[in-house]
């Protein structure tokens, strides 16, 4: 999808986020659906959902999951009770897909497996669609653990033109390009191909996922997302100073992804929630107003990290609990402006964001 069809489509979603229009007679009908087969209503959902990390793809291709999603944390009528109107399909690179790792063939099989997904139903528009619908869910492109792009990083550029919009250069294990946050230590965070690589990324109108990198590494990305004018973003991090794991953010780590104008996409996952790894709904909104006390309003996010194999934290077991969570946060003292911020706006400034043009 070129730039600036992409920012036409995000406007586009801002627009129904703002007036609130998230779900059409499709995604009221699958509400109640959802309704009578989950434990308990759900109430309407009050903002519209972009999710910077939902697992699904790996569903799909790799744990044999139908590609009509009946099932799930993302299940489709998961996806329209919750209000989704965006996420963010991940194409993983698993660190064990084989005993040399994941392959650059197998980016190209799960990016079928995504087109797929989006032709399977018709809730979902076209992949690189350049509308919005209510009721219906734009879907953007990730690439997660992109170590296998070693081998050829020039090949990242046509991942980039197809949509892909989100990059993190390892997963759970370090890469020839970067030190993970839970791989094994090493005196480096960025090495001197990591580094060619994300410049390459931000040259050509993507961004680098700083989720999963060591420390050293978010410290080499903020440096050259800096030099680019790019913001930093975690996809599905949260705070460390609440939940003290390696996949999480430090304050200053925060700090610096408001700075750049990126975003934090507050991960349910339980042990990034809390530190004794069960969560309820009340620590995420805890973590929420963290991140936002210490990054601003404008720079958190959601990133469930749903379909990822996580632990959910207690009442938010499945996309159609988004409602929930924002209900929470207004119950905490949040604005329904700042919720819809959260929810959607924030993330979709970050996905269309593109290189400043030079003079």
């Amino acid at each position: 999808m070129r730039l600036a069809t992409l920012t036409a489509a995000l406007c586009a979603i801002s627009l129904l986020a703002a007036t609130g229009s998230a779900l059409g007679d499709r995604g009221k009908k699958a509400r109640r659906h959802a309704q009578k087969n989950d434990a308990g209503p759900d109430p309407a959902p009050t903002a519209m959902v972009v999710d910077l990390h939902v697992d699904v793809p790996w569903q799909v291709h790799w744990k044999g999951r139908a590609p009509t999603l009946p099932e799930g944390d993302a299940r489709l009528s998961a996806l329209q009770a919750g209000g989704v109107g965006g996420l963010v399909f991940p194409i993983y690179l698993p660190d064990k897909a084989h005993e040399d790792g994941a392959h650059l063939d197998d980016a190209e099989a799960t990016y079928a497996t995504i087109q797929a997904i989006v032709a399977a139903s018709p809730v979902f528009l076209p992949l690189g669609s350049t509308r919005a619908e209510a009721g219906r869910i734009t879907s953007f492109l990730s690439i997660e653990g992109a170590g296998a792009f070693a081998a050829d990083p020039p090949a990242i550029d046509r991942f980039i033109a197809r949509g892909v919009r989100l990059i993190s250069p390892a997963h759970a294990k370090n890469t020839a390009f970067s030190a993970s946050a839970t791989g094994e230590p090493v005196g480096f965070g960025l090495t001197a191909l990591g580094k060619a690589f994300c410049a390459r990324i931000y040259d050509h109108g993507a961004l680098v996922d700083v989720s999963h990198v060591s420390d050293a590494a978010f410290a080499d990305i903020a440096a050259i997302a800096r030099a680019h004018g790019a913001p930093v973003v975690a996809t599905h991090s949260n705070a460390r100073a609440l939940a003290r794991h390696p996949r999480n953010l430090t304050d200053d780590q925060l700090r610096v992804i408001g700075e750049t104008g990126g975003v934090a996409g507050l991960n349910f996952h339980s042990p990034f929630v809390t530190t004794s790894g069960k969560a309820t709904i009340d620590d995420v909104v805890k973590q929420a107003l963290h991140m936002v006390k210490v990054a601003g309003v404008d720079h958190v996010a959601l990133g469930s990290d749903f379909d990822g194999g996580i632990r959910a934290a207690a009442g938010l077991e499945d996309a159609s609990r988004y409602p929930r969570l924002s209900e929470a946060l207004v119950r905490h003292g949040m604005s329904a402006g700042d919720v819809t911020k959260i929810f959607a706006t924030n993330a979709l400034r970050v996905l269309g964001w593109a290189p400043a043009k030079a003079p």
